[in-house]
């Protein structure tokens, strides 16, 4: 009798350990109030489907304030502008992460991690985890995040007795070829942006042997191997790309493959949920993935990721980050990506989930097997979100190149002209002496 009533003793204590975590959680923060502002996203609105589940756990209750991204970027400017508590969680995009961090913006998260058992920071991939890290500390958390890959018409290739490029030189000789009958060989986003311009034309530089800086930070893309990729960009946009390309964002581009006006896209791996969409595709089940082509430097993949992080103004950090935590777990994108669509999740453990590569078959598996591989390709700096005053240099950098695309200037010239603003924008923030 008293060895029964102490193994039931046991097994009851075990049962109440098992309870009192999730019970402690939900007294801790009862009654705590967050908002979160955020992307209008498909991530995004397969996560607000779990938010039940977390309420339900934690106590807490969360606000969503989703918006498409250029609302949701003034939102947030004006939100730390003023040091308010308008939003304890802030949705930023990578090219954000450095400068909200330096001006203090963003709650380091590094104090709240450390007390994690849960956090398994190497589980996330690692250009998407390091684009967090601001001199030598976390402010973010990677959410979505995307590579790139070469996108293609099968069914014009196979017509057409093409292989796929594998070189850069294969991506001009192929997209001159297929540029014919009104239909044109590759796209690409043309436009003065830097998240249009420059976030493509890195690829390029880089394959080509270029970079952006030396150790000094001074800037090195217009020698002579960051004319030499230039060129080779202007070319190939000029001579098979449809006309008005100098004008084309993201959406542009994906619309133009999708209507079949193009034959060869490099851009977003995610492209691929709207281009196999069959009701807003034409081209659905016709489009096959591959590498990036290979440059004389080597093959390079472009990294975007947006990301959460807490307001620093926030009155409600702890729970703000047991919702980050929560949001960018393992177990919260696995379910998302199979109630919604999630193409871009940032935990590898995710993404090699049998049901994961199951439901995201494009191509028969193809785009599972060369988004996996971008993924653990592409690096942090890939373009120098680094340093703060990104967004300026890269805009006025793609402003000089697009005036190359257009013809107004020769590439040499954009490229000096570019380099010389960028060095005026680094002297001005006090790079140099």
């Amino acid at each position: 009798m008293k060895r029964t009533y102490l193994i039931g003793l046991i097994l009851l204590i075990v049962l109440l350990q098992g309870l009192v975590i999730p019970t402690f959680a939900a007294e801790r923060f009862d009654g705590t109030r967050l908002n979160v502002i955020a992307q209008q996203h498909w991530s995004t609105e397969s996560l607000r489907e779990l938010l039940p589940e977390f309420e339900k756990e934690t106590g807490i209750k969360v606000v969503f304030d989703i918006l498409p991204q250029t609302e949701m970027f003034k939102k947030v400017d004006a939100c730390f502008i003023s040091q308010a508590a308008t939003y304890d969680v802030i949705f930023m995009m990578i090219v954000n992460v450095a400068r909200y961090a330096r001006a203090g913006w963003l709650e380091p998260l590094d104090q709240y991690m450390e007390k994690s058992s849960d956090i398994d920071l190497e589980d996330f991939m690692t250009g998407f985890i390091e684009a967090q890290n601001y001199k030598g500390s976390y402010y973010a958390l990677p959410f979505y995040g995307e590579s790139s890959c070469l996108m293609y018409r099968k069914d014009i290739f196979e017509e057409e007795g093409l292989k796929v490029p594998e070189t850069m030189d294969e991506l001009m000789e192929t997209a001159k070829v297929l540029t014919k009958d009104g239909r044109y060989g590759i796209v690409l986003r043309g436009t003065r942006d830097q998240a249009a311009i420059g976030y493509i034309w890195p690829t390029f530089l880089k394959a080509f042997g270029g970079e952006f800086f030396d150790e000094d930070l001074r800037p090195i893309f217009n020698n002579e191997k960051g004319v030499e990729a230039t060129e080779f960009f202007v070319e190939l946009l000029q001579e098979c790309a449809p006309p008005g390309v100098a004008n084309m964002h993201w959406n542009e581009v994906q619309i133009s493959l999708q209507q079949g006006q193009t034959a060869m896209c490099i851009d977003a791996t995610n492209f691929a949920c709207n281009l196999e969409e069959a009701d807003m595709s034409k081209v659905a089940g016709k489009i096959g993935y591959a590498s990036v082509p290979e440059g004389p430097a080597g093959r390079v993949t472009l990294i975007a990721t947006s990301s959460l992080g807490v307001n620093s103004f926030s009155h409600n950090k702890e729970a703000a980050y047991e919702f980050i935590e929560w949001a960018t777990s393992k177990e919260a994108q696995i379910k998302s990506a199979e109630l919604g669509l999630r193409p871009d999740v940032t935990r590898n453990s995710v993404f090699l989930d049998p049901s994961y590569a199951e439901k995201y078959d494009y191509d028969n598996g193809n785009w599972y097997q060369e988004t996996q591989k971008a993924m653990q390709l592409c690096k942090a700096d890939y373009r120098p979100v680094y340093i703060p005053e990104w967004v300026n240099i890269g805009n006025a950098i793609s402003i000089q190149i697009q005036s190359a695309l257009t013809g107004e200037k020769d590439v040499k010239t954009a490229l000096n002209i570019a380099a010389r603003e960028v060095e005026n924008i680094m002297r001005d923030a006090g790079y140099y002496n």
